[in-house]
């Protein structure tokens, strides 16, 4: 039996997987979207904050209690 000849670079790469194609990029508004929302949890973050340590919570418990209601809801 013989055996079959490469005849390019490529062909004898075949066994590697194929590239992808590169993801798509977000356009311009989903990246203001993206800051824009970013920049609202900010402020909610914020308020709360400021409302928490208002009532008096001490800064430490605040910060904890906020952290987990704002950022762990993901």
């Amino acid at each position: 039996m013989i055996m079959s000849t490469t005849t390019s670079y490529d062909d004898a790469l075949d066994f590697l997987p194929k590239a992808k194609t590169a993801p798509k990029r977000p356009n311009f508004l989903a990246k203001v979207r993206l800051i824009l929302d970013a920049m609202r949890e900010g402020h909610t973050a914020a308020r709360r904050y400021r409302e928490l340590t208002a009532h008096g919570v001490p800064h430490d418990e605040a910060a904890r209690r906020v952290f987990s209601e704002v950022y762990s809801v993901r």
